[in-house]
């Protein structure tokens, strides 16, 4: 397979976001008139069929992207995959042994790089949807349209692709325990594996465990989130050298440390405590605060998906001033949709729930939309211009 050439590079996030935009906003203008709760009581129909067949779509639309220097990641594990040298020793089980060897396994059944990168989106996308159908399985489009207009979908499509792949297997995992705890020994292969594909899995795998079999009441993990904050504030760069210190994940020590180079430091300059990426990691705290605390909900799943999403949040906002901080907040981000459209499809929580859940939606893709318009049209100190589309010089 070749890639798909008529899409430039740069152009793909823009197709991304204009097709979400429509698909998303259309299936909002078709539920906000409904003082019912259709959704709530959807006995299921052929619009699980069509979001199978968007998420077939997607795959092949992202598997198989050209690579360009927009995808800086992906530019990195392609060159890693076409060097793969001939004397490599398979079934090596050293740190991130399923990644290495999956890339072996690859290679030597002769695929070409665009090839890997659509083998990849198919577990990535493939996850997503497996967590969808277990857990939302009757309103299984709305589902997948709150995966696909999540913050960190496409960028995790792009670039952070083996830590995306990694998390959608850690998604399967958590799903299958926050479902029933007889799946523990399904979810604890998934997390092997997970981990064998990113290390820094351990953390979520960590989170999923103690919530399911420990601290069960999201009330201790909320306060625990609260906690994470004024630890943060307090002794935010003590903690972030610990846990640089105990070996969590090599990464951490370089995006911590001094380990960045000019460029990655100017690049990223604005680190320090991210209070904009918290007002982002606040709204599946509020949800759970909102049906656990004040509606005294006691959904035993949504506590299991709800305590890990909390837990690992919490250690991402201990270490949030170190730059990339948005490579351990994706460790929480990606429970981020299950948090937000769990409770809409499977708890009764209005009587006008339909029309509650549109505007949900609304207001959820339409962030993505926004920061789409402000990462490519505007900078911190001004409009950025439109030179960077079509009409650039």
């Amino acid at each position: 397979m070749q890639a798909i050439d008529f899409v430039d590079s740069w152009y793909y996030s823009t197709v991304y976001y204009f097709f979400f935009l429509f698909i998303s906003w259309s299936t909002v203008l078709y539920y906000i008139g409904s003082g019912e709760q259709k959704l709530l009581h959807n006995k299921g129909t052929a619009m699980q069929g069509v979001a199978l067949l968007l998420t077939i779509i997607l795959i092949v639309f992202l598997g198989l992207r050209p690579y360009g220097s927009i995808f800086v990641d992906s530019n990195g594990y392609r060159y890693s995959f076409l060097i793969l040298y001939e004397d490599y020793e398979p079934l090596n089980l050293k740190s991130e042994w399923l990644w290495e060897n999956l890339n072996f396994f690859l290679k030597q059944m002769g695929l070409n790089e665009y090839e890997f990168t659509l083998v990849i989106e198919f577990f990535y996308l493939g996850g997503m949807f497996i967590a969808s159908l277990l857990l939302m399985r009757k309103n299984l489009w709305m589902a997948m349209l709150f995966f696909f207009t999540a913050f960190s979908t496409y960028s995790y499509s792009v670039n952070g692709i083996r830590n995306g792949f990694a998390c959608s297997i850690e998604l399967v995992a958590v799903s299958l325990l926050a479902t029933n705890r007889k799946y523990w020994l399904g979810a604890f292969v998934l997390m092997f594996l997970a981990l064998g594909i990113h290390r820094s899995t351990m953390l979520p795998s960590t989170a999923l465990l103690v919530s399911a079999f420990v601290i069960k009441d999201p009330k201790i993990a909320l306060r625990f989130w609260l906690l994470s904050i004024a630890v943060s504030l307090a002794a935010g760069s003590y903690i972030e050298q610990f846990f640089s210190a105990l070996g969590f994940d090599d990464r951490m020590s370089k995006y911590s440390g001094g380990g960045r180079d000019e460029i990655e430091t100017e690049e990223f300059a604005y680190n320090g405590f991210r209070w904009d990426f918290l007002f982002y990691s606040i709204w599946p705290v509020i949800m759970t605060w909102y049906l656990t605390m004040y509606r005294k909900f006691n959904d035993k799943t949504f506590n299991v998906i709800a305590n890990t999403y909390l837990f690992c949040n919490a250690f991402w906002i201990m270490v949030i001033r170190a730059s990339f901080s948005n490579r351990f907040a994706y460790l929480s981000w990606f429970l981020y949709p299950l948090v937000i459209a769990y409770p809409l499809f499977r708890m009764n929580l209005w009587k006008d729930q339909d029309r509650k859940t549109a505007i949900i939606l609304f207001l959820y893709s339409g962030f993505i939309f926004f920061m789409f318009f402000i990462f490519y049209f505007g900078t911190m100190s001004g409009f950025r211009g439109f030179n960077l589309y079509w009409w650039r010089n």
